[in-house]
């Protein structure tokens, strides 16, 4: 994603909270255009995850995987700060254990 300098910080802060609202509501069949918003949407920072369905967080771990976006969970009290992405069914692995608080 390209930045477009006409973006203000506030539009910027207000994507991410679009995002974290939605993710709180994200089923299987919206996976996909919830996946196009944060493609253009995340840039890096800290995205609150909490309570957010184990669909909506697979989205957003696929495509901070693909787009290698260095951002911050937030789920609860707990931060989380991924270092490198791991690939296919282990991302969806990361994601099942995120949510369950295994990991």
């Amino acid at each position: 994603m390209t930045i477009d300098p006409m973006v203000t910080e506030n539009g910027i802060e207000n994507r991410r909270i679009r995002i974290e609202s939605l993710g709180r509501i994200i089923k299987q069949l919206q996976r996909p255009h919830f996946e196009k918003l944060i493609r253009e949407s995340i840039i890096s920072g800290i995205i609150d995850i909490t309570d957010w369905t184990i669909e909506a967080v697979r989205a957003l771990l696929k495509v901070c995987a693909e787009k290698n976006l260095k951002i911050t969970l937030k789920d609860g009290t707990r931060y989380i700060m991924l270092v490198k992405y791991p690939k296919d069914q282990m991302l969806e692995s990361l994601a099942n254990a995120i949510k369950s608080g295994e990991w």
